[in-house]
């Protein structure tokens, strides 16, 4: 009886791999489209890189990134910029392709600068550009055409880092104070007073009872700041 079955067993294998034989181009086939459907199925937001947005990436420095919506590795403590692919805010100056001076617009391209149009001509530069103060400290150019940095941004006169009303020397040496125009106008011999009785003007410094430190105000009063 077992000799029947085994028998069986090999009639029915043989049977089988003659079958699979035929069919083999078949099966040959069937194996290309799965292949192929596979492939497919491997569709990345960024197939340049075979990728997708957030992946982890390298930068082109070795730094570890993630992949941003614009394809581009991005470092992860990379600072925020207004124009990340350039790495770059508005207003910054750059080169375009003809190797022109330019400055980043807010579409993010790099638009040559007419040499003599200018948003401060005196300056001759354009507000964001990068400048420096009178005492060294790098700033940029604000909208009133002076060089403000983080730390002067609280002045009516940033450049200066004064105040209206300020006293100050003129370049011949002269005594004054400062000017709506933030300009160091001296004054005459015999000065006049905007409180006669304190002698002293508005926005000059002074002492309350307390011994805050304050400013004259416009009733001619000691007032601290934040009052």
């Amino acid at each position: 009886m077992k000799k029947v079955l085994v028998a069986l067993l090999l009639t029915t294998g043989l049977v089988f791999f003659n079958t699979g034989c035929k069919d083999r181009g078949d099966l040959d086939d069937i194996i290309k489209i799965i292949k192929k459907k596979k492939q497919n199925e491997k569709k990345y937001d960024c197939p340049t890189m075979k990728l997708n947005v957030g992946d982890k990436c390298k930068t082109r420095d070795g730094k570890i990134g993630k992949v941003d919506r614009n394809c581009n590795c991005t470092p992860i403590d990379a600072p925020k910029y207004d124009c990340p692919t350039l790495r770059a805010n508005v207003g910054d100056k750059c080169v375009t392709r003809d190797r022109k001076v330019g400055k980043i617009t807010k579409d993010c391209k790099c638009e040559a600068v007419d040499a003599n149009k200018y948003d401060c001509p005196t300056l001759k530069a354009n507000v964001g550009d990068k400048c420096k103060t009178r005492d060294g400290k790098e700033g940029k150019i604000n909208k009133n055409c002076e060089c403000e940095t983080s730390t002067t941004s609280k002045y009516d006169c940033p450049t200066l880092q004064a105040n209206v009303g300020d006293q100050c020397k003129t370049r011949d040496g002269k005594a004054g104070k400062i000017t709506k125009d933030c300009k160091c106008e001296a004054t005459t011999n015999t000065p006049t007073y905007d409180c006669p009785k304190l002698k002293a003007n508005i926005g000059d410094k002074c002492k309350t009872a307390t011994g805050a430190v304050g400013t004259i105000d416009k009733n001619c009063d000691c007032v601290t700041r934040g009052k």
